[in-house]
C-alpha cells in the first residue's frame, strides 16, 4: 500500500504544477470533462481537506460537507498548500492506515484513503499540466505505486464512472507505464 510519504510527494508534485498557473489560465478547460483549471484545483483542495477530516475522526457527513465547500477563496495557491499540508499531516499520524474511516464511498482503512488520494493527485497533476501547457512528466515511482494499486480494478474501471471510459484497450503491454496508467484512468494523452 502507498505510504503517507508517497502522498506527500504526490501533493508536492501537484503543487509544483499549480504554482505555474498564470492569471489568465484559471478558466481554461482541463481533461476532466466540464472542469476548469480552478475547478480542478478546487477539487484537489476539497478532497485533501476531506481526507484530513476523516483522518482526524470526522464522520461521513463531515466529509460530505467538506467536499461541498469552496476551499480556494481569493488565494487559491495558499488554500491548496494548506489543504495538501493538512492532508499529509493527518494521514501521517501513527496508526491511521489501519483505522476504519467513514469515507463517502464506504467505510475503508486509512491505507485505502491514502491510495485513493495518491491516485487522485497523480492523475490530476497530469490533467493540470495538460491544461496549462506545463511538463506532463509524472514521478515514475508514484506512477508505479498507483499502477500497482489499480491493477485489480482494471476490468471495471470504465464502469465506475470516475475514470471516464476507463482503459481504451489499445495500448501494448510494453507501452510506457505513465501512458498505460493515464489510459486506464480514462485519459487519452
Amino acid at each position: 500500500m502507498p505510504s503517507s510519504e508517497s502522498l506527500r510527494r504526490a501533493g508536492d508534485g501537484f503543487r509544483s504544477v499549480a504554482v505555474l498557473i498564470g492569471p489568465d489560465q484559471w478558466d481554461l478547460p482541463t481533461p476532466c470533462d466540464g472542469w476548469s483549471v480552478r475547478e480542478l484545483v478546487g477539487h484537489v483542495a476539497a478532497a485533501s481537506q476531506m481526507a484530513a477530516v476523516l483522518a482526524d475522526g470526522g464522520t461521513r457527513d463531515d466529509a460530505i460537507v467538506t467536499l461541498g465547500v469552496d476551499h480556494l477563496g481569493d488565494d487559491p495557491l495558499a488554500a491548496l498548500t494548506n489543504a495538501l499540508e493538512r492532508q499529509a499531516t493527518a494521514l501521517d499520524r501513527n496508526g491511521v492506515d489501519t483505522e476504519v474511516l467513514e469515507h463517502p464511498a464506504g467505510d475503508m482503512p486509512g491505507s485505502q484513503v491514502i491510495a485513493f488520494r495518491l491516485g487522485d493527485l497523480v492523475a490530476h497533476q497530469w490533467d493540470l499540466a495538460r491544461a496549462i501547457g506545463a511538463d506532463e512528466t509524472l514521478d515514475a515511482e508514484l506512477v508505479a505505486e498507483v499502477w500497482d494499486g489499480i491493477q485489480p480494478m482494471l476490468p471495471m474501471m470504465g464502469a465506475v464512472g470516475v475514470f471516464g471510459e476507463g482503459p481504451s484497450g489499445t495500448l501494448a503491454d510494453d507501452a510506457p507505464l505513465q501512458l498505460r496508467l493515464l489510459d486506464a484512468m480514462g485519459r487519452r494523452p
